[in-house]
C-alpha cells in the first residue's frame, strides 16, 4: 500500500486521531516531492538484509543506524513524550525515518503554512528536508518500530519555531521560492542532480529514484559558477566580454568532441571522466550541443550538471570532477583561461596539492553547529 498523507483540520482533539479534512483533501507523492519530502517503500520483514535499504543508504550517505520503540510500556512519560515530538520544529539536517512495526503521523507545513499529515506504516521510508517545519505523533494504535538513519554522527538538535533566520530553514525557504518563483533563466541550460551507482553508459543521465534534484545556489556553495549566454552571438556578446575582462579570462579557443572529430573517441571519452582536479579554474562555454560535468558534494557524493547550448560554467581550482557527452555525442565548447593555458589533470587522489587544501578549506570545510538538543523521535 502507498504512502498516504492528507490536509489536516484545524479540530484541538487528540493528536493521534487521523483529523481529515471535511471533504477529505489528499496529497500526492508528487506533491510531497515538491516540498522535498522524499519516500521509499521498502521489505521491513528483512530489513537486515535488504539490498534496496543498502543501496539508499550508501547512495545518500547514512551511515549511522539505531532502532527505536515507541509505546506506553516502553517508554517512560509516554504522554508527556508524545506532546513534545508534536512541538513544531525544524533540523539543521535531514530527518530520515523507517517505519519497521506499526504505524504514526509525521506532519509538515506545505508552502502555504497548512499542515500535511503523513502516515508512515510497516515499510515506508521518508526523508524530511533540513528546514522544514515539522511533528510527530503516533496514531491510535500507539506503537511504531523505527529505524532512524543519519549521515555521520547523529545530531538530534531541535530548533522549536520560529527559526526563520537558521541557515537550514532559509536554505529550505530559497528552494520553494524557486519552485513557486520566476524561473532562473540558467536552468533552461544548466541542471543539475544527484547520480544513481549505476555502471550503465557514461553518457546516460544517471538519475536517482526518486530523482533528487541540486540547485544553482547548492553548486555555488561548491564553488561552481554560472551563467546563460547568447551561444549564436558569442563573437559580440557584451554579457561574455564582460565577464572575460572582469574574471581576467584573456585566452580562447574551441574544442569540438564528437565521434567524426575526435580520433578514438570512445578512448577518449573514457579518460576525460577519469576523476581529476586542475590547479587553476575549468572554464567551460557550450556553444553547441550538450554534455555533463559531474562535481562532488560536501559528502563526496557525485553530482552530475548538464550543460546545454548557452551555458557556461567556473568549476573551481582543486575541485574533484570528471566529464562526458551525453547520448547526443557532441559539444562544441568555448575553453577560457587566465594567462597561457595549461590543462594539466591531476587525477585522484591529489589531496595534498595547495589548489586541493586551498579549496576544501574554502568550500569543504563547515562550522561546527549547535549544541544537541534531545529529540529522539
Amino acid at each position: 500500500m502507498a504512502l498516504e498523507a492528507w490536509f489536516m483540520d484545524e479540530s484541538s482533539q487528540d493528536q493521534r486521531l487521523p483529523h481529515h479534512r471535511n471533504p477529505k483533501q489528499f496529497v500526492s507523492l508528487d506533491q510531497l516531492a515538491e516540498l522535498g519530502v522524499l519516500y521509499w517503500r521498502l521489505n521491513p520483514e528483512n530489513y537486515e538484509n535488504d539490498e534496496e535499504l543498502q543501496k539508499i543508504r550508501e547512495a545518500r550517505g547514512y551511515s549511522y543506524m539505531d532502532l527505536l520503540d515507541l509505546c506506553p510500556e516502553k517508554v517512560t512519560n509516554y504522554e508527556e513524550k508524545l506532546k513534545n515530538f508534536y512541538t513544531e520544529h525544524i533540523h539543521a539536517d535531514e530527518e530520515i525515518r523507517y517505519c519497521l512495526e506499526g504505524s504514526g503521523y509525521f506532519d509538515v507545513r506545505d508552502e502555504s503554512d497548512q499542515w500535511i499529515r503523513i502516515w508512515i506504516k510497516a515499510g515506508d521510508l521518508i526523508v524530511l528536508p533540513a528546514g522544514i517545519y515539522h511533528r510527530f505523533t503516533l496514531d491510535t494504535s500507539n506503537y511504531v518500530k523505527l529505524m532512524r538513519l543519519f549521515v555521520g554522527e547523529p545530531v538530534w538538535t531541535a530548533y522549536n519555531r520560529p527559526q526563520e533566520d537558521h541557515p537550514a530553514r532559509k536554505e529550505y525557504i530559497k528552494g520553494l521560492t524557486g519552485q513557486a518563483g520566476v524561473p532562473d533563466p540558467r536552468e533552461e541550460v544548466i541542471q543539475a542532480w544527484y547520480m544513481d551507482d549505476s555502471d550503465e553508459d557514461q553518457r546516460l543521465p544517471h538519475h536517482k529514484d526518486p530523482k533528487e534534484f541540486v540547485s544553482l545556489d547548492q553548486l555555488s556553495e561548491l564553488g561552481v559558477l554560472s551563467w546563460r549566454l547568447d551561444a549564436d552571438n558569442y563573437e559580440t556578446d557584451e554579457e561574455l566580454k564582460k565577464i572575460r575582462e572582469d574574471r581576467g579570462y584573456s585566452y580562447m579557443d574551441f574544442c569540438e568532441v564528437c565521434p567524426e572529430k575526435l580520433p578514438n573517441y570512445e578512448e577518449k571519452i573514457k579518460n576525460f571522466f577519469e576523476e581529476h582536479l586542475h590547479t587553476d579554474e575549468e572554464i567551460r562555454y557550450c556553444v553547441a550541443g550538450s554534455g555533463y560535468f559531474d562535481v562532488r558534494d560536501h559528502n563526496e557524493k557525485w553530482i552530475r550538471i548538464w550543460v546545454k547550448k548557452g551555458g557556461m560554467i567556473v568549476l573551481p581550482a582543486g575541485c574533484y570532477h570528471r566529464f562526458t557527452l551525453d547520448t547526443d555525442n557532441y559539444i562544441k565548447a568555448m575553453r577560457l583561461f587566465v594567462g597561457d593555458p595549461v590543462w594539466t589533470p591531476f587525477n585522484r587522489p591529489h589531496d595534498h596539492l595547495p589548489a586541493r587544501k586551498g579549496y576544501v578549506q574554502n568550500f569543504l570545510q563547515k562550522e561546527a553547529g549547535d549544541s544537541p538538543i534531545n529529540a529522539a523521535a
